[in-house]
């Protein structure tokens, strides 16, 4: 969660002193640019450690913005772990005579190959990572990596992501005090 604190409401009260009213549309602005660089950022910083898709990290986050009323923004991740075949596996394909293991990584640089794991297509046309519970042909299980919140709440990339938030929300309020004293 981004807040104004309180140095940016007394630097914008005092270049905005003549029209008061401009304030706080000015400081939310500022907040919900913050947030949406916040996102950006937790993305680029997550694809940086693990092998995923910018699309899928940005589509499990929520923004609820600042407005006039209410000068927070909130940056949420909701999401479920992510199947082992949306990572990088080798082989992609269905290969049911194949005796060398599968090979899977999740995060860039690691990964190795995951014994009695198969790549199959189900009967609704799904293709996954499975394993057999047991001796038995069937049950069998999918196998996960992690969940974007999961990424997204590592300490390097929620640090990173504060940082990043911080660093613009600074830009933006001088940009939005500039924007303001200019349209008197």
């Amino acid at each position: 969660m981004i807040e104004l604190s309180i140095e940016h409401m007394e630097r914008l009260e005092q270049a905005l002193q003549e029209t008061p009213e401009k304030i706080p549309r000015a400081a939310a602005r500022a907040i919900n640019r913050a947030a949406y660089t916040a996102r950006t950022e937790a993305a680029r910083k997550a694809r940086e450690i693990y092998r995923i898709k910018h699309s899928d990290v940005i589509k499990t986050i929520r923004i609820y913005g600042a407005d006039e009323r209410d000068l927070s923004a909130t940056v949420i991740s909701r999401g479920h772990t992510i199947p082992l075949y949306r990572f990088k596996v080798t082989p992609k394909s269905v290969q049911p005579k194949r005796k060398k293991p599968i090979y899977a990584s999740v995060k860039k640089g690691q990964g190795g190959p995951i014994k009695s794991a198969f790549v199959a297509r189900m009967k609704n046309g799904y293709i996954g990572v499975f394993k057999r519970v047991g001796k038995l042909r069937l049950p069998i299980e999918g196998l996960y990596g992690p969940s974007v919140p999961q990424m997204i709440g590592s300490d390097n990339v929620s640090r990173w992501v504060e940082e990043k938030a911080l660093e613009t929300l600074d830009k933006r309020i001088e940009h939005e005090i500039e924007q303001a004293v200019r349209d008197l």
